[in-house]
């Protein structure tokens, strides 16, 4: 398996991963609140900032398809969260924003859209889809350490491919492939999905080739 060896080419890895899995997570989280707010009444909040920050966020996305230069839509996001950053939606429109960020190349802003997202967000339920993202962006910006601990900090069991496939992302492109095999052997028996079980054997098969190739 070729390593990246740019950041170039970890930025472009990073924004087909996103591509393939952002709008998916995304979509999936908001049914989900449909489904918990239409249940549940969102008993915490009065109807009414509910509303408002829903409006915002539907304002938010639809801004994100049609503001070309993004201003509007940084500026909407900034705005959800100063007035309803205690609502999930503001945690929501942060990863719409790391979105943005990294289709523009502005990897820092989009890892400060993510730990918003960590450390902030009052949706907790996506704390670890914002883990798993900004330890992407912290690998594609080459902080193998910072994204390592990211990792380490995800509780939920459900996201355990996930976390070891990256780990397995991270410890190639830190070239220790004894422990990339391991990690990726680990998320291929977790039993939890991961977003490309083909290419996650793909790896592990590239690795034992390698192995192979180095022995004779």
């Amino acid at each position: 398996m070729a390593d990246f060896e740019t950041e170039e080419q970890q930025v472009e890895a990073l924004k087909r991963w996103w591509a393939e899995n952002g709008r998916a997570v995304v979509l999936g989280i908001g049914i989900g609140l449909a489904l918990i707010f239409g249940f549940r009444g969102w008993q915490s909040h009065k109807t009414s900032v509910a509303q408002d920050a829903s409006s915002a966020y539907t304002e938010i996305l639809e801004s994100l398809e049609q503001d070309d230069d993004g201003d509007q839509f940084l500026s909407l996001v900034k705005g959800i969260r100063d007035d309803h950053g205690d609502t999930p939606y503001a945690a929501m429109a942060s990863l719409a924003e790391a979105r943005f960020q990294v289709e523009n190349d502005q990897l820092p802003e989009a890892e400060a859209a993510l730990r918003w997202a960590v450390d902030k967000g009052a949706f907790r339920e996506i704390v670890p889809v914002a883990q798993l993202r900004l330890a992407r962006v912290l690998k594609a910006q080459e902080k193998h350490q910072d994204a390592l601990k990211v990792l380490d900090s995800v509780s939920s069991s459900a996201f355990t491919g996930h976390v070891e496939e990256i780990r397995g992302d991270i410890y190639l492109d830190l070239g220790e492939t004894s422990q990339a095999a391991t990690a990726y052997q680990r998320a291929r028996e977790s039993g939890s999905p991961t977003n490309s079980g083909a290419a996650l054997q793909m790896k592990i098969d590239d690795l034992v080739t390698d192995a192979s190739d180095e022995k004779s």
